[in-house]
């Protein structure tokens, strides 16, 4: 069995996001203010699943936010890498907070984003 290249790993992400994920938002603010609040907006396709709350209660605390795992690949998000807390993931039009960005690396190469997001 050969081992997989950080290229091969994006791919078949890359593959699978196109066939079965959906559409999502990567969000940066670049200002603390402003009207409209300056920004960075890009358009990526992700996996976007709910999280039980006794699999996040420790990392997290407050229970009555819901809280989600987003898989994102790096390809099309380069303007906003890397994640960080704070960021932002609109999914079906609703803003979310990434809490933790959850980097994913092959070989020191960023393969995959997965960041657990509440709101």
């Amino acid at each position: 069995m050969r081992n997989i290249t950080p290229a091969e790993a994006i791919a078949e992400l890359d593959r699978s996001l196109a066939e079965a994920g959906e559409d999502v938002i990567l969000r940066r603010y670049t200002a603390a203010s402003g009207n409209p609040r300056p920004k960075i907006d890009i358009l990526v396709r992700a996996f976007v699943r709910p999280v039980d709350a006794l699999d996040v209660k420790e990392l997290v605390g407050n229970l009555a936010t819901p809280y989600f795992e987003v898989v994102v690949s790096p390809t099309g998000a380069g303007a906003i890498l890397p994640l960080v807390r704070g960021d932002k993931i609109l999914v079906e039009g609703r803003e979310r907070n990434i809490e933790l960005p959850r980097p994913v690396r092959l070989q020191n190469v960023l393969v995959r984003m997965k960041p657990l997001v509440a709101g």
